[in-house]
């Protein structure tokens, strides 16, 4: 009679999650007005189920983050819960912005200092929805997962300062650490990775730089300084992983990516650098990478397959102030490459004078005998 008690149980368990399923368009009273989002939970659900939170841009709504980026293939291919909140309206000095996040962003413009809604708890409101799913749709609270594009990255990014004691790891596109956050340390430790452009000309690649009718402003850290964030307070490796990306398609860009392990409770720090890349969300087949299949492999733990790229090089000190030593079999010749793409200095020797060079992020991309190379990021202090 117990056995057939729990099998009950189980089976209306379960056709309790089916009859859940599918794409729902929700409702929250919170922070005193309310919020929507879409929920959309597969028939296959994983039990527990990972939760995705899907954040778009700046003037973006829900609908069009949720149908444009495609995870809800991903969903129905691995079971996970997607999430796609939706922000509020956000108005400066009576002019309205359209939709904003929280998430970090300001502008300081002369005398005047302007948040974008300041007085919205978006953190607390995603965390709500979490909270809900826990409860009610058996979420597997070990397995969070926030990715967002433009503010939606910088969102990301301050879910994971904020509440990385329950998010398990971030992918921000286009979207970096918010101004008014960077002096903060996160809460806990989460794996993160960003994907930027080198012709962002919306949030600008090296500073962040957001463009006025008048002028331009930095919102946040630059691209290679939000990596870095993250890289640093993770304790990951000071030297990554390289990979660059086969280069098929007629785009006009190239992508290469940056790895970084080892870190704190396994933590990775992982950068993808699109090279002549804008403020886009960039997918096959109009492109060599698909951004929403990058992500979720980083989330799920899948490696990418580097084993035609198989060379290594050892590059130190780094940080490095004057003199970077590289070892490496084979070598040929080294280039290093300022933020922005330009190449500041070539040598062929293993000995590798820096000491003109202003401090910032650079890549070394280093050329072997047989005509393959490897990348490999540098900072050099002053």
């Amino acid at each position: 009679m117990k056995k057939i008690f729990t099998l009950l149980v189980l089976t209306v368990f379960v056709i309790g999650l089916h009859a859940q399923s599918g794409q729902t368009n929700k409702t929250m009273q919170f922070g005193g007005v309310e919020r929507q989002y879409i929920e959309y939970i597969p028939a296959n659900v994983q039990s527990p189920a990972p939760v995705l939170f899907v954040l778009h841009g700046l003037g973006d709504d829900m609908s069009n983050m949720f149908n444009a980026t495609g995870f809800k293939q991903i969903a129905d291919q691995h079971g996970w819960i997607v999430i796609t909140p939706q922000a509020l309206e956000a108005s400066v000095m009576g002019y309205s912005m359209g939709t904003a996040w929280n998430s970090g962003i300001s502008i300081t413009y002369g005398a005047y200092h302007i948040g974008i809604n300041e007085d919205v708890d978006d953190s607390g409101f995603i965390m709500a929805i979490l909270d809900d799913l826990i409860a009610n749709n058996n979420a597997d609270a070990s397995r969070v997962y926030a990715t967002g594009f433009s503010m939606g990255g910088f969102m990301s990014n301050r879910l994971a300062i904020e509440h990385g004691d329950r998010i398990t790891a971030i992918a921000s596109v286009s979207g970096t650490v918010g101004i008014d956050i960077q002096g903060n340390t996160p809460v806990g430790h989460v794996s993160a990775m960003h994907i930027h452009g080198t012709a962002d000309g919306t949030v600008g690649y090296e500073n962040a730089d957001f463009s006025l009718s008048v002028t331009s402003v930095s919102v946040g850290l630059g691209a290679e300084a939000t990596v870095e964030y993250w890289r640093s307070y993770n304790q990951c490796s000071a030297t990554p992983t390289t990979y660059n990306y086969p280069d098929n398609m007629n785009d006009n860009l190239t992508f290469e990516r940056y790895e970084y392990t080892g870190g704190t409770n396994n933590t990775r720090t992982v950068f993808i650098k699109v090279n002549g890349g804008d403020h886009t969300w960039y997918y096959t087949p109009n492109n060599d990478i698909d951004y929403t299949t990058e992500i979720y492999n980083f989330f799920a733990g899948n490696t990418v397959n580097i084993a035609e790229n198989e060379l290594t090089a050892n590059i130190f000190p780094n940080p490095a102030q004057d003199i970077l030593h590289i070892e490496a079999e084979n070598f040929s010749e080294v280039s290093l490459f300022n933020s922005v793409g330009q190449e500041v200095m070539v040598s062929t020797s293993t000995d590798f004078n820096v000491s003109q060079l202003p401090a910032g992020f650079y890549t070394a991309r280093i050329l072997f005998s047989n005509g393959q190379s490897l990348n490999s990021k540098v900072i050099i202090r002053r």
